[in-house]
């Protein structure tokens, strides 16, 4: 699938399940925005991935949002497609002429998303884990949503995923997440990986 430019925001927030996946599969650049980094033009690239983060995705008095946004609709002018795992999802939206609001019913966890599109979407469990909810863009299409909102939509070329698909145990440990949902990743981890790996070939290895 050629050359990936990926987004990582924070130290803790790495690619996970995801870059595991990208290794096997593609070339892939990290661009650190936490670290000042500036991201590439993204119309030398295949592809675009934007993490998650513990920033929200319209506080614009983070950073390095301003080279977030602007690269993502780089990326939209330039027929890049770009997938967005949850602030990413939010990031990507925003950028789309969506947007992103405090969530009514935040979540934590491992959930259903209320899949659409099967085939595409497993529906899970997923591990959840955000106090916003996105809005999608403006024409987009609903490819999963439950009772805290979007899980997941596409616009054009582009996915978000408000969801977790590349956690790993030691992400949720690092994320200080309780002692019962660290061991209930570890129990869940090998049909994680399963599932995920699954996500990634439907959303990833087509053109």
């Amino acid at each position: 699938m050629g050359l990936v430019l990926v987004l990582q925001h924070d130290h803790n927030a790495p690619a996970g399940l995801l870059g595991d996946w990208l290794a096997e599969h593609a070339e892939v650049v990290t661009v650190r925005l936490d670290r000042g980094e500036r991201p590439p033009e993204p119309a030398g690239f295949d592809r675009v991935v934007t993490l998650g983060s513990e920033h929200a995705a319209d506080d614009d008095g983070v950073a390095w949002q301003a080279d977030e946004q602007a690269t993502l609709r780089a990326a939209d002018a330039a027929g890049v497609p770009v997938l967005g795992v949850c602030f990413g999802a939010q990031a990507l939206a925003r950028a789309l002429g969506g947007g992103v609001r405090r969530a009514a019913r935040p979540e934590l966890g491992w959930v259903s998303v209320g899949t659409r599109v099967p085939g595409v979407i497993p529906d899970g469990p997923w591990l959840a884990w955000h106090d916003d909810e996105v809005l999608a863009p403006p024409g987009a299409q609903l490819l999963a949503a439950n009772a805290s909102g979007v899980q997941a939509y596409r616009a054009g070329r582009h996915v978000g995923i408000q969801f977790h698909p590349e956690v790993t145990p030691a992400i949720v440990a690092g994320w200080k997440g309780s002692p019962e949902l660290v061991a209930e990743t570890e129990r869940r981890a090998g049909e994680a990986r399963e599932r995920a790996f699954a996500l990634f070939a439907a959303l990833l290895a087509r053109p």
